[in-house]
């Protein structure tokens, strides 16, 4: 039962990761992109949070890896705000989407 359950987890990350991004390029309201950027960028935070304290102590360079996908979340998010040419909220959304890519495999692998 319980593996049964992780394994709903685990697909509804990969579920609303690959939603999320998809939804993060394809939208043509910037209003409602500017909103999906954000929550994408919270949710790889999100995803870091959980998925780098549940790895083994001894794993170092897997928990900082789990922690830099984290804080690439956070570098999208003050490249957005601070950024004001298209060139800048194109480098953020490319850092949203390694985020959230990088501690979806961190979290699904490892």
């Amino acid at each position: 039962m319980a593996l049964g359950l992780l394994a709903l987890l685990v697909a509804a990350v990969a579920a609303i990761s690959v939603a999320g991004l998809l939804l993060m390029y394809l939208v043509r309201s910037e209003t409602v992109k500017k909103y999906i950027f954000y929550i994408m960028a919270v949710w790889g935070m999100l995803i870091s949070v959980v998925s780098a304290p549940s790895l083994p102590v001894n794993w170092i360079f897997m928990r900082a890896a789990a922690w830099a996908a984290g804080f690439l979340g956070i570098a999208g998010i003050v490249v957005s705000i601070v950024g004001r040419t298209r060139k800048h909220r194109l480098y953020a959304f490319l850092l949203v989407t390694i985020s959230v890519v990088a501690g979806a495999l961190i979290f699904i692998f490892a």
